[in-house]
């Protein structure tokens, strides 16, 4: 089943995404778990990353929906994120937090369907490329995108992700083979960190989402070099 949220205080605009996605699920044989909140601050507060898609609407009360855009990139990379607005000028800015796409209202239900059907593309082929991680409390499947960061701890790797932690007794060089084409790189020889969630270098200190994790001496010329060029790669 693939969760969604509907972030609109428009009613009326909110019961005919609802509608729209019940059409399109009974076409595709796809059901939907969809939560709607008349605000963002109610879908941030205690926001935790177990959502498929957020349609999120621009003008909001309270907190616009850019700037909650910006506040669950902090927090789930992942997530598929599609803008609803009339407002165009401010939904080609969609790209500043990797929105999947924008929708203007009043939503007509052909372009809901093209936009829906690229989304759930999106989410089959973030599926196919989930590891397995045969974790302390049994077998996970889990994105490499939701995994911030990956720590060893004597014969154990804990990886640090948008749904919590999980132990694995796995050494973290053989982690760090699973992750290499993720864009994952040791800034230490405890820490194995996803790129996507570097917020800063300061010093020997990478810090990403809160986290501060110590970068070694021998490695961080390369470490950052290796962030640099991820940087560029995702400008481009």
């Amino acid at each position: 089943m693939i969760t969604i949220a509907i972030v609109e205080d428009d009613m009326n605009q909110a019961r005919l995404l609802e509608s729209h996605l019940t059409s399109y699920g009974a076409e595709i044989g796809l059901s939907f778990n969809i939560v709607h909140f008349p605000q963002a601050v109610a879908l941030l507060e205690n926001y935790t990353a177990n959502f498929d898609i957020i349609f999120m609407d621009i003008q909001l009360p309270y907190m616009n929906g850019m700037d909650a855009a910006r506040s669950i990139r902090a927090l789930d990379k992942s997530v598929i994120l599609i803008f609803i607005t009339n407002l165009t000028q401010y939904a080609i800015h969609g790209y500043e937090v990797e929105a999947l796409d924008y929708i203007l209202k009043p939503v007509e239900y052909f372009d809901f369907a093209l936009k829906m059907s690229r989304a759930i593309r999106r989410i089959s082929e973030e599926t196919r490329n989930n590891i397995l991680i045969a974790a302390d409390n049994g077998i996970r499947k889990v994105s490499p995108k939701s995994i911030r960061y990956v720590e060893t701890e004597g014969h154990h790797v804990i990886y640090h992700t948008a749904d919590g932690e999980f132990r694995q007794y796995a050494t973290i060089s053989s982690i760090e083979k699973k992750l290499q084409s993720y864009d994952f790189f040791r800034c230490n020889n405890c820490y194995l960190v996803n790129l996507a969630y570097v917020q800063r270098i300061q010093g020997y200190t990478v810090i990403l989402d809160g986290v501060d994790l110590k970068i070694s001496q021998p490695r961080k010329k390369a470490f950052v070099e290796k962030l640099m060029e991820y940087v560029k790669r995702k400008n481009l």
